[in-house]
């Protein structure tokens, strides 16, 4: 079976318009109807429904665009994988990632993968999950760390599950709360905290704990600059809420369990049924292999 003819079987039925698909394909309209009933015939099934001024997918054609997208994300992958070997890998590899998973957890993936690719350059932008996921699906950026689990985003995005962790709570090595085995989420009433802004996924969850449980914490510092944060945290203005590995890597602070025992998961992800530059493309795939 011929793989162009499927890969203009997908962009019609994402376009819902032959002459849009033939515009991002950049083909002339005719061929592109041509090529989708030549894979018809060869299938002997109808895939579109052309009654409309918008074409839309048969029963059929659902089932079929479903393994289509897996035969070409698995070919892409193997492409990929294939110039990775011979050394061929160049370009840009570029990643949105929340700061806190770039600072703490990011540096040795990536690292890994970069120094088997030494002629690639790489550019890391700091950003919330939230605004990473809207970026995903406007097109702004092909590869992103979302959060939520892999079956919450396998409608829109191909994903690599990449930490799946305790939300813990952090703070200075003389604290009061530090020698604890666990704190009550209930403890935060009032309690002194700096914390992200809004749209970042542990600010997200900090503030569906307090919700759940009716607690409002004193939140003396809002900020998106981590550093800011880490710096407030050992000068004892408060506590913050983090993932272990921060407290692991950063001198001065210790991190204690909540009670209930909140849990995050964040994803490496892509939208589907876009093509991405090799480079990403191949970081999506090696890590995989990695997690």
């Amino acid at each position: 079976m011929d793989l162009r003819k499927l890969d203009i079987f997908r962009e019609v039925a994402a376009q819902g318009s032959f002459s849009r698909a033939a515009e991002q394909l950049h083909m002339a309209q005719p061929a592109v109807s041509i090529a989708v009933r030549k894979l018809e015939e060869e299938l002997g099934l109808v895939l579109f429904d052309r009654g409309g001024r918008r074409v839309s997918l048969t029963a059929e054609g659902r089932t079929l665009l479903q393994q289509a997208v897996a035969i070409l994300e698995q070919v892409a992958g193997l492409r990929a994988t294939g110039s990775a070997l011979r050394g061929l890998l160049q370009g840009e590899l570029a990643i949105a990632c929340p700061s806190m998973l770039a600072t703490y957890y990011l540096p040795d993936l990536l690292g890994r993968f970069l120094v088997l690719h030494p002629q690639l350059h790489t550019a890391v932008t700091q950003a919330g999950t939230d605004l990473i996921r809207r970026s995903l699906l406007d097109d702004e950026i092909e590869l992103g760390v979302i959060s939520g689990s892999t079956a919450d985003a396998d409608g829109d995005f191909a994903t690599v599950p990449l930490i799946d962790e305790e939300i813990v709570l952090c703070m200075a090595r003389d604290h009061p709360w530090a020698g604890r085995s666990s704190v009550p989420v209930a403890e935060l009433q009032d309690s002194p905290m700096v914390v992200y802004e809004s749209g970042y996924f542990i600010r997200k969850r900090l503030d569906e704990l307090c919700a759940t449980h009716g607690v409002s914490p004193d939140l003396r510092l809002q900020s998106n600059f981590l550093p800011l944060l880490i710096r407030m945290v050992k000068q004892g203005l408060g506590t913050t809420i983090g993932l272990a590995m921060l407290a692991q890597q950063e001198p001065g602070i210790v991190s204690v369990p909540f009670t209930e025992q909140p849990r995050i998961r964040l994803l490496l992800a892509r939208r589907r049924q876009r093509t991405i530059s090799l480079a990403n493309q191949a970081f999506l795939d090696w890590a995989a292999l990695q997690v």
